[in-house]
């Protein structure tokens, strides 16, 4: 076998795909509004998975509302008695529309709303991505998912909250846990050449050496792994002189934000994805 090496010549003249976004922020700075169209295709181009219902009144989404991480088990019952296997209850999976949650707006207000696991979501994305017409998926938020993860791993150790496992023990599994959905998305949209987006509250209380720390509002050892793993990092504000949403990629010591793709990197642009596509597009670089 002959090792083949590839010399790397990036073409500015054509938005790159398999990248993962990470945009923070605080709460209502337009995370969900400006995600929900991120695509060349507008809208049209983007499947957000809504973690906290955020999306309900977006007008145009295409969402799908996804409300624990493994799909909800009950007992089976046939004419009211309960199915037993060994002499065990049998568990089925809750059909998607029994799940409890009611559509909040819109003609069919109030109606049953389908809800989905993360599980069974990136299944079914996996098997049928080439079927349908997206290139962007929005994770709405990472925050959310985590306190999924946390529950999920306070059950499995045994303990009453996080913090109780031995050495560190639960917040290990929690972040590996996190980290692997993540990368299972991630490894999704680089075989099909979509692009993922993450989207996460920030935290900014932190000190370290007397200056405040920008991070995404996760537990430190996870938000370092995602941080890590993303092509990309923003930070989102609300400007009080023009009332308008703006996205920041400044990097230095005290912010986890920055950028591999060089036009974007150190540069602060209005919060939509036509001001990416525009500063990457219009990249003249330096000749040397």
């Amino acid at each position: 076998m002959e090792l083949n090496i590839r010399k790397v010549s990036t073409d500015w003249e054509e938005m790159p795909t398999g990248l993962t976004y990470m945009i923070i922020g605080q709460p209502k700075t337009g995370k969900t509004t400006a995600t929900s169209s991120w695509s060349p295709k507008g809208q049209e181009g983007v499947l957000m998975l809504d973690t906290d219902l955020g999306s309900d009144f977006v007008d145009g989404a295409n969402t799908v509302t996804i409300t624990s991480l493994n799909a909800p088990v009950r007992e089976k019952t046939i004419d009211g008695k309960v199915v037993k296997e060994n002499g065990k209850p049998v568990l089925e999976v809750i059909p998607p529309i029994e799940r409890g949650h009611c559509i909040r707006s819109g003609k069919n207000k109030g109606e049953p709303l389908e809800t989905y696991s993360m599980i069974e979501v990136y299944l079914y994305l996996k098997d049928n991505w080439d079927k349908l017409p997206y290139d962007t998926i929005v994770i709405d938020t990472l925050g959310q998912v985590n306190r999924w993860i946390e529950d999920v791993v306070t059950q499995e150790l045994g303990i009453s909250e996080m913090g109780e496992g031995q050495w560190g023990a639960d917040w290990g599994k929690a972040r590996k846990k996190h980290l692997d959905v993540v990368k299972r998305f991630q490894e999704l949209v680089k075989q099909k050449g979509a692009n993922l987006v993450l989207v996460v509250h920030s935290k900014t209380s932190t000190l370290t050496d007397g200056k405040v720390q920008l991070m995404p509002e996760l537990p430190r050892g996870l938000a370092y792994g995602l941080t890590a793993s993303a092509d990309v990092i923003g930070y989102t504000t609300a400007s009080k002189d023009d009332e308008k949403y703006y996205i920041s990629f400044l990097s230095y010591d005290e912010r986890t934000v920055g950028s591999r793709l060089r036009p974007l990197a150190q540069k602060t642009l209005p919060f939509n994805y036509k001001a990416i596509e525009n500063e990457v597009l219009s990249f003249k670089p330096d000749k040397e």
